[in-house]
């Protein structure tokens, strides 16, 4: 698990995430990964399956709340802007049991 958040702490310290479905709606950056966390509404599930259809990239659900894996308050939504560490993000979503 501490891999995943080391990445996800890279990414965001790169200011290579958008965080928050308002954002990640009027963004007109590429995202890589989008991430979601369980606890999330079906709309806002359906909005991150929406978000990867566009981008062509991978969703994940995460089974850890995602305010843990980001150390960001009441987020349930994040999108990835880098290309390599969304990369190394699916490499290694097994270790913290993400679907």
């Amino acid at each position: 698990m501490n891999k995943i958040i080391s990445y996800i702490g890279f990414a965001i310290k790169a200011k290579k995430v958008i965080v928050g479905q308002s954002h990640l709606k009027r963004t007109d950056k590429r995202l890589y990964l989008v991430l979601v966390c369980s606890s999330a509404s079906e709309n806002l599930i359906d909005l991150a399956k929406n978000l990867a259809f566009k981008n062509g990239c991978d969703y994940i659900i995460t089974k850890p709340r995602l305010d843990t894996l980001t150390n960001i308050q009441d987020v349930k939504i994040i999108g990835i802007t880098d290309e390599n560490l969304s990369r190394a993000i699916i490499d290694n979503k097994e270790i913290i049991n993400i679907g």
